[in-house]
């Protein structure tokens, strides 16, 4: 009986210790003026996009290969990034220790207020932080896109409205919309 106890606790004890030992904190990001993002998480950034919407929409497609403006990577490899806890990436400056990818030469292009952004900062060992952001002069306000969806998650992407092949079909007035789904903190 007591050899049972024993056992019980020990594997009980061992449980505990791996799931404290290999605890992930999911990459969140906090958005300020230029824009700036202030990533906070366990992980490493593996690498950080932000889409703009394409000619004639508002509301940018994540993932959209054709809508990517700004791409960074860790000049070393995918695994050998930055620690994402306090680490701050500003729009258009390249972080220590990456590589602008997109645009391949030259800065990266202003972006235009009034439109909705995506943004997705990958990681390593955690998982990513993402999201949609409206742009007011160089202010973001993070904001949640209902009903958009995507009809792939790389390359020539579409957007659709959720559970149907149709296209998304934007809001007429993008600041009411933008009111009407900011995210609260």
């Amino acid at each position: 009986m007591i050899s049972r106890t024993h056992s019980t606790t020990a594997v009980l004890l061992m449980t505990l210790v791996t799931a404290v030992g290999c605890r992930q904190v999911k990459t969140s990001a906090r958005l300020q003026s230029g824009p700036t993002f202030l990533l906070a998480g366990s992980g490493k950034l593996a690498s950080f996009r932000i889409y703009g919407p394409q000619t004639g929409r508002k509301i940018a497609a994540a993932f959209d290969a054709k809508s990517l403006t700004w791409y960074v990577r860790p000049s070393d490899g995918y695994f050998k990034g930055s620690e994402v806890q306090r680490l701050v990436v500003e729009y258009g400056k390249v972080p220590a220790g990456y590589t602008q990818t997109v645009p391949n030469a030259g800065a990266a292009p202003k972006l235009t207020s009034h439109l909705v952004y995506y943004f997705f900062a990958e990681t390593t060992d955690a998982p990513p932080a993402e999201g949609f952001f409206y742009l007011d002069g160089d202010v973001p306000t993070e904001i949640v896109v209902p009903g958009l969806c995507q009809s792939a998650f790389a390359g020539d992407v579409k957007p659709l409205k959720c559970g149907t092949t149709d296209p998304y079909v934007e809001p007429t007035n993008l600041q009411q919309f933008v009111r009407e789904n900011r995210v609260q903190r």
